[in-house]
């Protein structure tokens, strides 16, 4: 199905990244993979996808991203427009980049939530700013139209510990770095303006409450992404992943 030249990704940015680094340094966002941020890493994934319009709800740090715009002319050989606080008149051959304060203290859920009326399609992705993953987003589309549900993006991953099975003190047996039995939540919803607001309450997070609701009024779907996910946390994160997708960043 073809993607709609007004979807709109909302990238959420705005928390302290207190793990990874001070708050006067760098958010991990601009951190570099490839001679390229991570942020425009993530974006010239989605730009392959014919996705074009980028909301940015700031908080934390939110001169490091300014700059960071203000110097960027182009990504993946698009020119880039940047618009504060509203989107100006969208150009469907450029990128197009609303940058807005989103508050400090401010929820991811209540984040979105504002982001809402500048998005000028009816159906918006929502995701962070800290992680890439190669979804195919024509089977997004068509998983919703299929449902008209909600849908979140999940993996099987490996543990990052070894697993002791026990009977009391007895040990059973040792699995090291085990599939995970349960998919993980990789952070890429796809929602209609209509679902979101519906559901939508002011105390609720994105993770917590307002998945739940979704869950529980049978809204939201999983779609199970076999591809590659890497998202960075801390720094060791990022030292691994430039040993373990090295190449796998070249591409992007």
């Amino acid at each position: 199905m073809k993607i709609d030249k007004k979807l709109t990704a909302v990238i959420l940015i705005g928390g302290r990244g207190s793990r990874f680094s001070k708050i006067n340094e760098s958010p991990k966002q601009l951190m570099i993979l490839n001679k390229r941020s991570l942020l425009e890493n993530q974006m010239r994934y989605f730009i392959s996808y014919n996705i074009k319009n980028y909301i940015f709800p700031l908080g934390y740090k939110s001169s490091y991203f300014y700059n960071f715009f203000k110097k960027k002319k182009t990504i993946k050989n698009y020119k880039t427009i940047i618009h504060y606080n509203k989107f100006g008149k969208i150009d469907e051959n450029k990128i197009n980049i609303l940058l807005f304060n989103g508050g400090k203290n401010t929820s991811k859920l209540k984040r979105i939530k504002h982001s809402l009326k500048y998005i000028k399609s009816n159906n918006f992705i929502a995701t962070y700013g800290d992680g890439i993953a190669n979804i195919n987003f024509k089977n997004y589309l068509n998983l919703f139209n299929k449902y008209k549900k909600a849908i979140v993006a999940c993996k099987n991953i490996k543990s990052q510990y070894g697993h002791l099975k026990i009977s009391g003190k007895k040990i059973l047996s040792f699995d090291e770095k085990p599939i995970l039995k349960d998919p993980i939540n990789i952070g890429y919803y796809f929602f209609s303006k209509e679902i979101f607001n519906k559901f939508y309450k002011n105390n609720y997070e994105l993770e917590d409450k307002f998945v739940k609701s979704l869950i529980k009024n049978n809204k939201l779907v999983a779609y199970n992404h076999k591809g590659f996910f890497f998202n960075i946390d801390r720094k060791i994160d990022l030292d691994n992943i430039k040993k373990t997708y090295k190449k796998l960043i070249l591409t992007l």
